[in-house]
């Protein structure tokens, strides 16, 4: 379903990850780890189509590429004047899906901030939203980015539940440092700094 092959990206002459091979198929949950600096997340931008590698191909399924992939990552913004349920609003006309935000935010534990415009979320909530965005579409490929990462234990476990789930429905490829995460994969790959 998903196939990397010779993948690799640097920046100057340094490279950040080379020749990454390997292939997932539906059920399968990649842990991408490696120390601060090694390229996980750049390695993922590579992956969802947002960074262009230096060499390499990603051949991900045949569809829209609007439904196709989830996407989340600490170093997304939220938009600061939208409130969460505006959030969901926008992505589900932007993929051209149906949606329920409320069913959503409540999936993701923000029941009762459906109102909160994005300027007022904490860190945790924020993560929240982007959860709920990027699974928004019950996408047959879902990436994440630490996703865990600000979350407290509802929100750990908020994580496990949508992994998953995700593996009912098709595959997911996240970077990772956290051993709960890391347990949670079918499938590992290490980027050396």
């Amino acid at each position: 379903m998903v196939h990397v092959e010779g993948l690799g990206k640097r920046y100057g002459s340094r490279w950040l990850f080379r020749q990454v091979t390997f292939s997932l198929e539906p059920g399968e949950v990649l842990a991408v780890l490696g120390t601060n600096g090694a390229g996980k997340s750049t390695f993922l931008k590579s992956v969802v189509g947002l960074v262009a590698p230096n060499e390499g191909r990603v051949q991900l399924p045949e569809g829209d590429r609007r439904t196709l992939v989830g996407y989340a990552a600490l170093d997304m913004s939220v938009y600061p004047h939208l409130s969460v349920r505006e959030h969901l609003e926008f992505t589900a006309a932007a993929r051209e899906i149906d949606s329920n935000p409320v069913q959503e935010i409540a999936a993701v534990g923000l029941a009762g901030a459906e109102e909160k415009l994005g300027h007022q979320l904490s860190t945790g909530m924020k993560t929240r939203l982007k959860l709920a965005m990027a699974v928004q579409a019950k996408p047959p490929v879902l990436v994440l980015d630490e996703p865990s990462a600000g979350l407290d234990d509802a929100g750990r476990a908020l994580v496990e539940r949508i992994l998953s789930e995700q593996r009912e429905r098709g595959l997911a490829i996240l970077a990772t440092n956290d051993p709960t995460e890391r347990g949670l994969a079918t499938v590992e790959l290490h980027l050396e700094a």
